[in-house]
């Protein structure tokens, strides 16, 4: 069947501007911002799935997924205001992070109990302090990725306490993440405790403990059990091993992640994941 006239139009247009064809957020750009993202997108190649410059590989017939989620990733980039340094420096950390060279992390989970579905395929380790504040903000995020949001059945998360010496009352906090850890009520805990991030004190973590129903003698004698306090030691020392600084640091599938923490973002490279493993690498058929 012959195409109309205006179909062929829309195949030329889609063919010769790939970031004006774009959907959100690269439909969003203007005049210089859509030039950095077309600049960059004709010096980048895709770390998987095509050989091309990305400008290239978004006018393939057979468009590799990785090429959208890569234009997207740039047209954030730009729309957030980066500069042409920090946006490939951005896109190199993705790199790395999503095709590991080393070896993979060992890390001990077999008595522990994820977030979201215990059978999804991909799995995300988060190493991560009481009172690191970005850790407030990015671990009640991906629970609700894995629980409730678009990673549902998907992914399954796992949390490590990892104390960081400078930041005060980090020790308590994660002698309370254990003692919930031991009642089955981690997940509530660590997210109340990062609710009250901003009003947090040391004599408030038995009280909220109370609020969540956990059984309080238990947990007040747990928070001082010396066995624990090994335990939480151990699971610090786990992380070093596996080359953890500072937190949130999360592993995928036992690889460090060294990529962004933003939302859309992560959870770009998370649904990236489960297409791998899914061998889902293309657009459409």
């Amino acid at each position: 069947m012959r195409k109309s006239l205006p179909s062929l139009l829309v195949a030329v247009a889609l063919a010769l501007a790939p970031v004006a064809a774009a959907g959100a957020p690269c439909d969003r750009l203007k005049g210089d911002q859509r030039k950095l993202a077309q600049k960059i997108q004709k010096a980048t190649y895709p770390y998987d799935c095509c050989d091309e410059t990305l400008d290239r590989c978004l006018r393939q017939r057979k468009v590799c997924k990785l090429a959208k989620r890569l234009r997207d990733h740039i047209c954030r980039l730009v729309l957030k205001g980066k500069k042409e340094k920090a946006i490939k420096d951005s896109l190199e950390r993705r790199a790395r992070s999503m095709t590991p060279m080393g070896r993979k992390a060992k890390i001990e989970l077999s008595f522990l109990k994820p977030a979201g579905d215990p059978g999804a395929k991909v799995t995300v380790v988060a190493y991560a302090c009481a009172r690191c504040p970005f850790c407030s903000k990015v671990l009640p995020d991906l629970y609700r990725m894995v629980t409730a949001g678009s990673l549902k059945g998907k992914v399954k998360l796992y949390f490590r306490p990892f104390p960081i010496r400078s930041h005060e009352g980090s020790a308590e906090g994660g002698m309370a993440f254990v003692a919930a850890q031991k009642q089955g009520k981690l997940w509530p805990y660590l997210l109340k405790v990062y609710e009250k991030y901003d009003g947090f004190a040391a004599s408030k973590l038995v009280g909220w403990a109370r609020e969540l129903g956990l059984d309080v003698a238990r947990f007040e004698k747990d928070v001082k059990d010396k066995a624990n306090r090994k335990l939480l030691v151990s699971t610090k020392k786990e992380g070093l091993r596996n080359g953890v600084k500072a937190t949130p640091t999360l592993f995928i599938d036992n690889q460090r992640y060294y990529g962004d923490l933003d939302h859309e973002t992560l959870r770009d490279v998370l649904d990236e994941a489960v297409d791998r493993k899914a061998n889902r690498q293309y657009c459409g058929k």
